[in-house]
């Protein structure tokens, strides 16, 4: 069985603290993400919380604006968008069918890095742009992978999820771990690249997980949609409000959504349920084993019914063989797992494949570098929700891994939270 390697002595992130924040600067020689993620506290209205954010980070917030902007202006242009209309289309959508508040957040996280507010919004589209233009069918697959396990899946009854966030690894070298107590909503948890509203892993006070995973089979271009709302303000905004995951699909379902992924909600008292969706058709995929207490994804399209909206890739894909990959590294430890086993899946290098233990593209832990690509796996994050009952014990508790980069050689941050979400220990 492949073992997740301990923490290596490694170039710390500077960090000093001022006036009660967490404030840092990054060394861009960090790759290949040795270090702990940095963590970022912040509390309070949107403004407010914006406003610390951007001036914790405000650094960091000028390089993922000055990496996205002309890339994002530049396709705008060519399919003949005007920025100011996207922009206003952007907001509208934001305004409708979320929080306007968080027009506000964008403002001050902004105004304290130094950065335009239109610069910044026209960022926090940079997926759904790049996904959708010039059109869905010319693009190549996003990607991540993920599993949950509940009942007798898990050593103890808990709920235990994991995600490895995957893609281009420049900007997500720059992850920070966001711990936010805002004045409305839930307290949250999100590893997030900083200039993001939200990110496609988020964590709340009521054990409630929302995360993602890509597909191969990306959406024909008759799926497109120009009204929805940009998706890191919509994980921002399930993950900061829904109660549990039923809650949290009702409201997924209710807005309009601008990408073709795998969404998948976790909460204590329901496991995981993975929603696969194009913006105008979504099913529910099915869970796995005898008794339907797990499910994993990784590339793979996991309903049929909606083939008609996609277009298919040759298969078997390397999603395919991934998405065997993972279903191996868990579907081995039934009955056992818990956070331990939950790192070392997410570190798995098992290759499904060749059927041999090598890093590659093909297993969970995702090492694109070996064929020539600047990619892979950028954080890992493995969560388990207590299985006690509210007000029971020690009432509920949350547990948090978190590691930049593959898991394989990261440095795991461990975090504890009660069922207020404040942080018992590793915050440190």
């Amino acid at each position: 069985m492949f073992q997740a390697q301990k923490p290596m002595k490694c170039r710390q992130i500077h960090a000093r603290k001022e006036e009660g924040e967490d404030v840092f600067t990054f060394d861009s020689r960090v790759y290949p993400w040795n270090c702990p993620i940095p963590i970022v506290r912040v509390e309070g209205t949107s403004e407010e919380m914006g406003s610390q954010f951007g001036k914790a980070t405000k650094e960091t917030i000028r390089k993922v604006v000055s990496f996205n902007v002309p890339t994002l202006e530049n396709l705008l242009s060519k399919c003949r968008i005007s920025k100011k209309d996207h922009i206003s289309n952007a907001e509208h959508a934001i305004t409708s069918f979320t929080e306007s508040e968080y027009l506000d957040e964008i403002n001050s996280m902004a105004e304290e890095a130094g950065v335009s507010y239109d610069s910044l919004l026209l960022t926090n589209t940079n997926i759904d742009l790049l996904y959708a233009l010039p059109n869905p069918e010319s693009h190549g697959p996003l990607f991540c992978s993920f599993f949950g396990a509940w009942g007798r899946a898990t050593s103890d009854g808990s709920v235990i999820a994991a995600h490895n966030d995957d893609g281009g690894r420049f900007m997500d070298q720059f992850l920070v771990l966001k711990i936010a107590r805002p004045k409305h909503g839930y307290p949250f948890v999100c590893p997030t690249v900083p200039g993001y509203i939200g990110y496609h892993s988020m964590i709340n006070s009521s054990q409630t997980y929302c995360c993602s995973t890509g597909l191969d089979d990306v959406m024909k271009n008759s799926q497109v949609r120009e009204d929805g709302i940009p998706s890191w303000v919509l994980f921002r905004w399930l993950g900061q409000f829904s109660r549990d995951r039923e809650d949290a699909i009702r409201r997924f379902l209710s807005v309009p959504n601008l990408t073709c992924i795998n969404w998948c909600f976790t909460s204590r008292l329901h496991g995981t349920k993975i929603v696969e969706a194009t913006p105008k058709h979504h099913a529910f995929a099915k869970a796995l084993g005898k008794r339907k207490d797990w499910i994993v994804s990784a590339g793979k399209t996991l309903c049929p019914e909606l083939n008609p909206y996609l277009k298919r890739v040759n298969h078997p894909s390397v999603g395919d063989y991934r998405y065997e990959s993972i279903k191996k590294a868990v579907g081995q430890r039934y009955g056992m797992l818990d956070l331990d086993e939950g790192i070392e899946i997410m570190s798995d290098h098992f290759n499904s494949f060749t059927n041999c233990i090598e890093p590659s593209e093909y297993t969970v832990c995702r090492h694109m570098e070996f064929s020539g690509k600047f990619a892979g796996t950028c954080r890992s994050l493995v969560v388990k929700f207590s299985s006690e009952e509210e007000g029971s014990g020690d009432g509920r508790r949350t547990e948090i891994c978190v590691s930049l980069g593959n898991g394989c050689y990261g440095y795991w941050r461990r975090l504890k939270l009660d069922d207020e979400f404040n942080v018992i220990s590793g915050a440190s």
